[in-house]
């Protein structure tokens, strides 16, 4: 039997990782954490006791730019919605909003430069 313990950690391939960077760290304000020396760029950040991983691959979000997708996506859970919407109002990154408030809980979505699709949830 295999004995997971946790996730630790969510991995995207992003096409332009400064662009990347921006967006994870800037605007979402995710802090960076130390990567090994890889022989491939990348990027690593904190979430929770979680981490995100970047990895700069080229042709990356081809089919998915644009699209805000239900099914595949990375949920970050947040205290507050209104930080986040700011935060993408200010960087000029469009945004939806979930329907899902009479379930017990809110959500925002949008996509990353590659477009992976980002949700924010506040539960109730």
């Amino acid at each position: 039997m295999i004995e997971l313990i946790r996730l630790h950690h969510v991995s995207f391939a992003v096409s332009d990782l400064a662009a990347s960077k921006k967006f994870f760290g800037d605007v979402l304000g995710l802090p960076e954490i130390e990567r090994p020396a890889f022989n491939f760029p990348g990027a690593w950040y904190a979430l929770g006791d979680r981490q995100m991983h970047l990895i700069e691959q080229s042709g990356a979000g081809v089919e998915t730019r644009g699209r805000i997708s239900r099914a595949d996506h990375a949920a970050l859970e947040v205290k507050d919605l209104a930080p986040v919407r700011e935060a993408l109002d200010a960087a000029e990154i469009p945004y939806q909003n979930g329907e899902n408030d009479a379930l017990g809980f809110s959500q925002v979505f949008c996509s990353d430069p590659d477009g992976h699709t980002i949700e924010f949830v506040v539960y109730s």
